[in-house]
């Protein structure tokens, strides 16, 4: 039997497969880098239930988005909104008693006692965001409400913190 004139050459093919790797791998980092300098920051997701979620977007020149519901877009929100600092501590209310409506307690921030952030609402028919107040007081807490927790049935909030990247919801529960 002839033997054929293009023979099987083990180390060549090796070399082949090993430049084609390479090249897959370079390809990969060079993916991941342009994805990197692309992305503007991070976004985190908190959820009471389907619907009561809000989006926490830490933007890498510090401005701080926090959006109702989950905000997968890079663009600015042209939903209503908060934008604060990394350093402000809120609290968010949803309740039944008020659909598609979120009341924003400020609880200070790590900078002074004033106010740290403002809030859009943009679009109506979407979720609006309402500043607490006494107003709101009846409807989210109990009559005989002592605690900070003792909040009605028909209530839930979310305890942020921006910078440590957590909140809490209404049983001390940590969300990340």
């Amino acid at each position: 039997m002839a033997k054929n004139d293009k023979s099987f050459n083990r180390p060549k093919m090796v070399r082949k497969l090993k430049i084609i790797l390479a090249l897959i791998i370079l390809g990969g980092v060079i993916y991941f880098i342009i994805n990197v300098l692309k992305s503007d920051g991070i976004k985190i997701f908190y959820c009471l239930s389907d619907r009561e979620c809000i989006t926490v977007w830490k933007k890498t020149n510090g401005e701080v988005y926090i959006i109702p519901e989950k905000y997968e877009d890079n663009n600015e929100p042209r939903v209503s909104h908060i934008k604060t600092t990394n350093k402000q501590f809120l609290t968010l209310y949803f309740s039944k008693e008020l659909p598609m409506k979120i009341i924003i307690r400020d609880e200070g921030n790590l900078r002074s006692n004033q106010k740290g952030y403002a809030i859009e609402n943009k679009v109506k028919g979407e979720w609006e965001l309402l500043e607490y107040s006494d107003r709101y007081k009846n409807i989210l807490y109990k009559s005989d409400a002592i605690k900070f927790k003792d909040v009605k049935s028909t209530t839930k909030y979310l305890i942020i913190n921006i910078e440590e990247n957590y909140a809490l919801d209404k049983d001390g529960k940590k969300l990340k």
